[in-house]
């Protein structure tokens, strides 16, 4: 009787363990790639823009003005539906972008002009444009934009 039982149990736990190892498969789309926080690749939505000489203080929604950073190829995509503004606002367009790393922080270049720098808080990039990696500077910009 006991090896029945003891049998029965090996043959309940070998079927279990081949029903719970199935091959998992997963598709993967753009939408559902998981980005880290702490990176610059992925898209980015220009929710904020403040400062400057005549202190501007305008927000967009989302879509509106969106930065596409592509690290492996170091390239930007601007899709700008806003058009230009009073303030700086990058065409609708593709630019090349950089990385510096300084001693105080990361420093975004695009199209071989550098906006100043960056940081990451959650889900958004902060941009200050009063911040360069040869110091500082006045008047500049305060860029936010969002995953």
């Amino acid at each position: 009787m006991k090896s029945a039982i003891y049998s029965s149990l090996v043959l309940l736990l070998t079927l279990g363990l081949f029903a719970g190892c199935q091959k998992e498969t997963r598709q993967t789309t753009k939408s559902s790639k998981c980005v880290p926080f702490n990176t610059i690749d992925g898209k980015w939505h220009l929710i904020r823009i403040t400062g400057g000489i005549t202190g501007a203080n305008e927000t967009h929604a989302v879509n509106e003005i969106t930065w596409s950073f592509n690290a492996s190829n170091s390239t930007l995509t601007v899709n700008n539906t806003v058009g230009s503004s009073t303030y700086y606002y990058l065409p609708s367009g593709t630019y090349p972008f950089q990385q510096i790393s300084g001693p105080n922080g990361n420093y975004l270049v695009i199209d071989g002009a550098e906006l100043g720098q960056f940081t990451f808080s959650g889900n958004q990039m902060l941009l200050d444009e009063n911040q360069k990696s040869t110091g500082e500077g006045a008047c500049g910009f305060y860029v936010t934009l969002q995953r």
